[in-house]
């Protein structure tokens, strides 16, 4: 009994490099997103750090010292400020508050200051005055004047 011949070498059974580009397209499909949104998180977790220790240090200042109300405004600004340039926040980033159960002057009112920093698109540059944002974080920190 002869046997039909089969083509070997016919260009229809040749699949040579298609591994590669299978490859490449689950690559893009899948680890770019990926990473992005890794580095969103860690972004995240950098402000919700840089918060916390930015609301900390405004409310130490402020409270800590025995200078007038403006100049212990501005130092507590300054402190939070260098809180959060340790993880590379901007000032425009972030707003801050301080509320006072009384006179913040007074022994025993309460001080309270509010960071809120607001978390860019990671690898997305802003454009036109178009401010983007994956999310705003905020942390508080209170304490007793005069003590």
């Amino acid at each position: 009994m002869n046997s039909p011949a089969q083509p070997t070498n016919s260009s229809e059974n040749r699949e040579d490099g298609s591994a590669i580009v299978e490859f490449l397209a689950l690559a893009v499909m899948l680890l770019i997103p990926s990473v992005w949104f890794l580095i969103g998180v860690s972004q995240i977790q950098a402000a919700t750090y840089a918060a916390v220790g930015a609301a900390d240090q405004a409310t130490k200042m402020y409270i800590g010292s025995d200078a007038q109300a403006d100049i212990r405004a501005q130092r507590s600004e300054a402190g939070a400020h260098a809180a959060l340039a340790d993880f590379n926040i901007s000032p425009d980033q972030s707003t801050m508050t301080r509320t006072c159960s009384q006179d913040c002057d007074q022994p025993g009112s309460l001080v309270r200051y509010e960071i809120e920093v607001r978390v860019p698109l990671p690898l997305v540059p802003e454009f036109g005055g178009w401010e983007h944002s994956l999310v705003s974080v905020s942390a508080s920190s209170t304490g007793v004047q005069g003590e």
